[in-house]
């Protein structure tokens, strides 16, 4: 999978990995502010949640034990369906690190929304549902919706027919769901060279948390990623003193949590 590996010394790994958790950290809070972003938090979890190690960490626990507590602020009741996706990915995420967190009827009100989900939320949920199993939900309604997302692949590989943004998102979040549910393996594959050969042109406009979301996908789904070295030093050069990302690179940018949490799950699997 890795070819070029670019090795760097120990110390600075350390250095530039607990910058960009410690970005995270100072800037969770404004995330657990009155109303709650759920979708941000949600997002802002995985890099920090995304190793036993991380986790672990005194100030790690102290903002997960924070997050239980604005969680129970949330009237459930008045979430709609793409809300409720974002907080079964946090209370997963929760339980997985041995912070309680009670679901209550949360699984049964999202398999009624599985039938008038968006595209994006319908994937978001598929992921959802086969990285952390629900016992309740039936196989048949299972099948049903992993079906609705590989019949929105189109002849490129990608999903969807909208353009820019809103199909990258889709695109990335429909192929990891259907690798994690064990979909239609050519859709899959499919899927997946389009990931793969999106990479110089995401590089080229500056996306940076495309590179980010694209590079740690195909990682993940063990697909080899050709002139990978290219792309991983991209990244590197785009990260701040302060361990943070943009989310596109142009001058005077602000970071943005979203891609600095994926920076944290980049350093991770591709090292410094």
């Amino acid at each position: 999978l890795v070819s070029g590996w670019l090795v760097y010394l120990p110390a600075a790994s350390a250095k530039t990995s607990e910058a960009t958790r410690q970005w995270l950290l100072d800037h969770w809070y404004q995330a657990l502010a009155s109303p709650l972003d759920l979708g941000l938090i949600s997002s802002m979890l995985y890099g920090l949640v995304g190793d036993a190690e991380t986790a672990a960490q005194g100030e790690t626990r102290q903002a997960l034990g924070a997050l239980r507590g604005a969680l129970g602020t949330v009237d459930r009741q008045r979430l709609d369906c793409g809300d409720l996706v974002n907080l079964r990915f946090i209370g997963s995420f929760l339980d997985m690190n041995g912070v309680a967190f009670e679901a209550g009827a949360l699984d049964s009100r999202l398999h009624a929304c599985l039938d008038k989900m968006k595209p994006f939320d319908l994937a978001s949920v598929l992921f959802s549902l086969c990285r952390f199993p629900s016992d309740t939900l039936p196989r048949e309604k299972l099948a049903q919706a992993i079906k609705s997302i590989e019949y929105l692949q189109q002849a490129d590989g990608g999903f969807g027919s909208s353009h820019g943004l809103q199909r990258y998102y889709l695109s990335t979040h429909a192929v990891f769901a259907l690798h994690s549910c064990d979909g239609n393996p050519h859709v899959v594959r499919r899927g997946q060279l389009y990931l793969r050969n999106g990479l110089p042109q995401l590089r080229q406009l500056g996306f940076v948390d495309g590179v980010l979301e694209s590079l740690i996908m195909l990682r993940k789904m063990g697909v080899d990623i050709p002139q990978q070295r290219l792309y991983t030093d991209y990244v590197r050069s785009k990260i701040k003193q302060d361990g943070s990302v943009c989310f596109f690179d142009h001058p005077g940018c602000r970071s943005d949590p979203h891609a600095t949490s994926l920076l944290l799950e980049f350093l991770r699997e591709f090292g410094e």
